[in-house]
């Protein structure tokens, strides 16, 4: 009889193959239980987490990546999509939140900030979704926005150098990291020209640094 939930591990991360035949009451069961035996395994791990086999609902999403605080240890940095570009920031979102890094605490938010809304953490901090206008994102650790930043988000707010920014895409003015401001600007023809494009901000020594994400630049990137 085929497993209602089996667990696979990859670098830095799990992948969940999910029966997609039975009722999803039935599959959280199993699932939950699953997570329960795998428990000691798992530790304290922080973890990018994918999910195969069945469509999920986001609130169906949602329940399975809150079981994991529920039932184990582990810290769900994200969730991989099949999106080469988004894969890329969310395994430097793993490196940079790993274990053998500089930062212990890290959160994670699923869906998109709208106007009036704010996230202040004290560690670092994974959004799942934009920043839109009037929305902010404040962290004492890094910032790493799985979606489009249109509002205003500061990682390193109380001076963390090892602190960035990471983003797909960024359509506001300005990025701070670690009290040091990046203007979201260049010139280009005689005009002031928005940067666009999956972009890291980090701080350099004469302020803060906009690079472009690529794969070669994940290999080199000063943290």
């Amino acid at each position: 009889m085929r497993d209602a939930v089996t667990i696979k591990s990859f670098p830095n991360g799990l992948k969940l193959i999910l029966d997609p035949s039975i009722p999803f009451e039935n599959l959280y069961v199993a699932y939950a239980q699953k997570l329960i035996d795998s428990e000691r395994f798992l530790g304290d791990a922080k973890l990018v987490i994918t999910f195969e086999g069945r469509n999920l609902s986001e609130l169906e999403e949602r329940a399975l990546i809150e079981a994991f605080s529920e039932y184990t240890r582990v810290t769900v940095l994200c969730v991989m999509d099949k999106n080469e570009k988004k894969n890329e920031v969310f395994i430097q979102a793993a490196n940079a939140f790993s274990p053998s890094g500089k930062v212990e605490n890290t959160s994670v938010y699923k869906g998109t900030l709208h106007a009036g809304q704010n996230l202040e953490t004290k560690g670092s901090i994974v959004v799942l979704g934009d920043v839109n206008p009037g929305a902010s994102v404040v962290a004492e650790g890094s910032v790493v926005i799985l979606g489009t930043v249109y509002g205003e988000v500061r990682a390193g707010v109380k001076g963390d150098e090892s602190s960035f920014v990471a983003a797909l895409d960024i359509k506001c003015d300005s990025i701070e990291v670690a009290q040091k401001t990046c203007t979201m600007f260049s010139k280009s023809a005689g005009f002031l020209r928005k940067i666009a494009g999956a972009k890291i901000i980090y701080a350099g020594e004469e302020g803060a640094v906009c690079e472009d994400i690529t794969k070669e630049f994940l290999a080199d990137i000063p943290f």
